[in-house]
């Protein structure tokens, strides 16, 4: 009987095929269902008389946020949802999901003044300032 030598070459590339396998299981057909966690970004620009909130909202209509201030916070919650068309994704980038996003601001604010427009993608929350301060005349306490 003959001895018989072993290809290194054919063994590298079954453990590359072996490799690839394994990746391809891994992470690929698991973690292409899932999309990272959504947590739009937010620019927020204040002026003498209002505060303005910018929320990065593509794919997202008006039904799908709402907007709250209370307590001088203002809470912006919404979902953007999944573009499924009955496949079954390979890959997946653009996060979807439900997010909630708060802030406190070092500004007193109207909650009545609350106005906010969607557009293109980008929903703009403005807000009122009311004044930080007021002057308040002290009186002489009287004699009893």
């Amino acid at each position: 009987m003959r001895p018989t030598w072993a290809d290194p070459t054919q063994d590298l590339l079954e453990l590359r095929d072996r490799l690839y396998r394994l990746l391809d299981r891994s992470f690929v057909a698991e973690h292409a269902e899932q999309a990272p966690p959504f947590s739009p970004p937010v620019d927020i620009l204040a002026t003498d008389d209002r505060v303005v909130i910018l929320v990065e909202a593509p794919g997202m209509s008006r039904d799908d946020v709402e907007v709250a201030v209370a307590d001088d916070v203002v809470t912006i919650r919404g979902e953007r949802r999944a573009d499924d068309e009955g496949g079954r994704y390979a890959l997946r980038e653009r996060p979807v999901g439900g997010f909630s996003r708060s802030f406190s601001l070092a500004y007193r604010l109207d909650p009545d003044s609350v106005a906010a427009r969607l557009e293109d993608g980008l929903l703009e929350v403005t807000v009122r300032r009311r004044e930080r301060t007021r002057d308040i005349e002290v009186g002489k306490a009287e004699e009893a």
